[in-house]
């Protein structure tokens, strides 16, 4: 009797979460109904997918493969040679070398590639519609492989976040009564995002995600009066929501407001400099690699275990659960941050 020794039903759940095309998907979704339907025949299940006993005996030793070999490889039929190629050879290396450099570098608001973002950079860069297995494909001869980057951990300068910290509090201490203090700071949440939990040991747990790479972006502040006020950006972060940010905190605590940010472009470019110049805003960059003294990176670090691993099916459902979750937050002390 037709089986799969070394492969289980989670294993093919997690293909059938990537696998593009109805008959693919019909491959595996008729090895997961007879694997998990004990009095379920071949010749029952295969019906079901208008298929033969034989045909799903065949997927079925075929399947066996993705112990060892990537899915891709094992549930698409194979590679019809003679389409002509709609990249160019030029186009084609200039994506191979794009590929190379983080996406940013290219102008998107990503850390790094997957494929539906390969895919938007195609169609964006050079009018060109790939298929993501298609895509996929292209990045694996490209010299790209899936896999999980290592932690780079901050290599602040703990002798520089002294001298800055002293600097701080003389600063304060030269500042009237009037001024609030700020710190503020900027995040990206995805539709879906797998954070550490506990699961019964001896299983393989799951949960829902999505491939898309649409996200919400938000920038947050905390003021030294355990008050916040966070604001969603439909753009990407830039000059113009910096300074749209620091008009909102004028208004919500007033013209005089003492601002503690990171070293990030938007936050340095002229144009905010420019805006500040004339008015009673003061701007205090943090040194270089110091999260750890952003107190406003706590309010994201709580956000996380609030969003993570649940699924958005729309941006509008992950924006309110975001601005609702902040509202339960506990609101840390700015000054255990900034001040020795």
């Amino acid at each position: 009797m037709a089986s799969l020794d070394d492969v289980s039903t989670d294993d093919l759940r997690q293909v059938l979460a990537e696998v593009e095309g109805k008959k693919p998907t019909q491959r595996v979704m008729a090895a997961i109904n007879y694997l998990e339907e004990d009095e379920a025949t071949l010749e029952d299940v295969a019906e079901r997918y208008g298929y033969t006993a034989g045909w799903l005996s065949r997927w079925l030793d075929r399947l066996e493969r993705l112990a060892d070999e990537p899915f891709e490889e094992v549930v698409y039929d194979e590679h019809r040679s003679g389409r002509p190629a709609e990249l160019s050879d030029e186009q084609h290396e200039r994506f191979v070398e794009a590929l190379h450099d983080s996406p940013e570098e290219v102008g998107l608001d990503a850390p790094a590639w997957s494929v539906p973002l390969a895919r938007h950079f195609l169609s964006e860069e050079f009018g060109v519609e790939y298929c993501e297995r298609h895509v996929r494909r292209l990045m694996s001869e490209a010299g790209l492989s899936w896999k999980t980057a290592r932690p780079e951990f901050y290599k602040s300068d703990e002798r520089a976040q002294e001298a800055w910290q002293e600097g701080f509090k003389k600063k304060r201490d030269d500042l009237d009564d009037e001024y609030t203090v700020l710190t503020i700071d900027q995040t990206r949440q995805d539709l879906s995002t797998l954070i550490y939990a506990w699961f019964p040991e001896g299983e393989r747990p799951s949960l829902p995600v999505t491939g898309a790479w649409d996200s919400i972006k938000l920038l947050g502040a905390v003021s030294d009066s355990g008050e916040t006020f966070f604001l969603s950006c439909a753009e990407n972060f830039n000059s113009d929501t910096t300074i749209r940010l620091l008009d909102a905190l004028q208004t919500e605590f007033g013209e005089k407001i003492c601002v503690v940010l990171d070293n990030a472009s938007y936050f340095r470019a002229n144009a905010v400099q420019e805006f500040v110049e004339d008015t009673p805003i003061e701007l205090c960059y943090l040194p270089r690699d110091s999260p750890e003294l952003n107190p406003a990176e706590e309010c994201w670090r709580q956000l996380d275990q609030e969003l993570g691993n649940r699924l958005f099916d729309t941006l509008d459902d992950l924006r309110d659960a975001a601005l609702s979750a902040l509202n339960r937050i506990k609101v840390p002390d700015i000054f255990t941050y900034l001040c020795l």
